[in-house]
């Protein structure tokens, strides 16, 4: 959690100079608005880029569709509930479950 007075990062800085939040490194962080954000921008790369595809290739053979510009943003299409808005935690733990 952010202290008052702490310097900010960027939310595209390595996950080591961001604020912990216990989750897998995908290169940025959730919801950070920068175009590293994009699900497939080629900057990312290495175990970031292998996370991200994971995460995509995992929820679009289940039936969902990534919004590009968001490597965390999926919907389900069609939509089930379209007036609906689920909340799914992605963490370290789930990862290590698929291996």
């Amino acid at each position: 959690p952010y202290h008052p007075g702490q310097p900010l990062v960027p939310c595209f800085a390595p996950q080591d100079e961001r604020f912990p939040d216990n989750s897998v490194d995908m290169g940025t962080g959730y919801d950070c608005f920068d175009t590293r954000s994009h699900t497939l921008d080629p900057r990312i790369q290495g175990v970031q880029r292998a996370n991200r595809l994971l995460l995509k290739d995992t929820l679009e053979d289940a039936g969902l569709v990534n919004l590009p510009e968001e490597w965390w943003h999926f919907t389900y299409k069609p939509e089930s509930y379209p007036d609906t808005y689920f909340d799914f935690p992605v963490s370290a733990k789930s990862l290590a479950d698929r291996r």
